[in-house]
């Protein structure tokens, strides 16, 4: 086993320490580091879906206009190294060697989380990159997020909605005040729209006099076209008086365009911070080429194939709402698995109303709903439904057997598709 292969199980078994939201950890290890986070400005994203997707189209934005851009997200799909990277090229191995080589003891000694450990990690190495700006997605929540330690200049928000409600509350009205807790004094507030008792929340927030830039009052979309590969849409920018028609994006789902929107706006106003003019050639360039991959991504069209890390009730109505519109009256085959805090009787409500039949799996984690549990979801919703536990051989049997008319949707977590590894593309 290689040294990187071995400090990775290291870093992984820290998830022996359960999730603890709080600041006290990363502020010690941090401190440590010399805290590394105060380096460079940053832009900080919370929300329970469109996180992942609207951190990555801001760096890409960014990163076209010539900024050296440091991005972290979570979970990975295929490489923990995903989580980590500076103008889209992934941490090397020899640097997680190195960090944790310098930090296990104090980790240790702290019992630190697995999420700690990495978010002093992205922090360390965007310093040791020297970039221009860092984009950091929250993991869970905002306020008392690992990431809550940055002083970030733009705070952005996706749409609010039920998940971890363990940890965030049962109401909109909690989980929109953890989310709102990444909002600064003195940095801008960019926010998608929002349910009304979310909104109210997240206004009741803001400090005094900051500058709130509320999507839905600022920017529409119309969307020209759909498929299972790619949207046409324009977008009309009421804030900077600029219109684009005819945009292009691989990157499907209406609410992706919504995502894009976002992007754009806290993006653009980031580059005008900065004295960098906007340039709409390399808009466009940027949407026509960049891909955030698991989110509703075709990767085969014969059979069709469709892999989506959709994780909760709404994220997944998303999905199954954009896929009615553009699967061309293909039939739905659905392999799903979830995680065990997941409303999945709700869930399998769903994909009953979708699906002509359904394979159940168990994603690649020891949080995982037991087959069992999502079975007797489906019971009595009067589908065809089996289990598969093994992920792998799950897809390649419901690959294989796809008719003509079918396609199949994987959906449910970043665990079960990430699980797939090589063999979904």
């Amino acid at each position: 086993m290689t040294p990187y292969k071995m400090i990775l199980n290291e870093v992984y078994d820290l998830q022996k320490f359960a999730i603890k939201l709080g600041l006290q950890n990363i502020k010690a290890l941090c401190e440590f580091l010399g805290n590394p986070q105060r380096a460079y400005p940053s832009i900080h994203i919370a929300g329970t879906n469109g996180k992942g997707s609207t951190s990555f189209f801001i760096s890409r934005l960014l990163q076209a206009a010539g900024l050296r851009v440091g991005l972290f997200t979570s979970p990975h799909l295929y490489d923990f190294r995903e989580r980590i990277r500076v103008d889209d090229q992934l941490i090397p191995r020899e640097f997680v060697v190195d960090f944790w080589q310098r930090t296990k003891t104090r980790v240790m000694q702290r019992k630190a989380t697995f999420f700690d450990t990495t978010t002093a990690m992205a922090f360390d190495y965007f310093k040791a990159e020297n970039v221009d700006v860092a984009v950091v997605e929250t993991g869970l929540g905002g306020r008392l997020d690992s990431t809550n330690i940055l002083q970030a200049q733009l705070s952005v928000l996706t749409p609010v909605d039920y998940d971890h409600q363990k940890q965030l509350g049962d109401s909109l009205e909690s989980i929109a005040a953890e989310k709102a807790g990444i909002i600064k004094k003195g940095g801008s507030v960019f926010c998608a729209g929002q349910k009304a008792p979310a909104l109210k929340k997240i206004r009741e927030y803001l400090p005094e006099a900051a500058p709130f830039y509320y999507l839905p009052e600022l920017v529409s979309t119309n969307i020209r076209s759909r498929s299972l590969q790619a949207i046409q849409f324009d977008l009309f920018d009421k804030h900077n008086k600029t219109d684009f028609k005819d945009l292009r994006t691989r990157q499907t789902g209406d609410f992706q365009v919504d995502n894009i929107a976002l992007a754009y706006l806290a993006g653009r106003h980031y580059l005008a911070l900065k004295g960098i003019a906007f340039d709409e050639h390399s808009f466009r360039t940027t949407l026509q080429n960049a891909l955030w991959p698991g989110r509703l991504q075709m990767v085969s069209e014969n059979p069709a194939v469709i892999i989506d890390v959709s994780h909760n009730l709404q994220g997944i109505r998303n999905s199954l709402a954009y896929l009615r519109k553009a699967a061309d009256k293909k039939k739905a085959v659905v392999l799903i698995g979830l995680l065990r805090d997941k409303d999945y009787f709700s869930i399998a409500a769903e994909i009953s109303d979708f699906a002509s039949r359904v394979i159940v799996s168990e994603p690649d984690t020891e949080r995982k709903l037991p087959c069992a549990a999502l079975l007797k979801a489906f019971a009595p919703l009067n589908i065809k439904v089996e289990c598969i536990k093994e992920i792998r051989k799950a897809y390649e049997l419901s690959k294989n057997t796809l008719a003509a008319d079918e396609m199949l949707l994987v959906i449910g977590s970043h665990y079960l598709v990430g699980g797939l590894g090589n063999s979904a593309n």
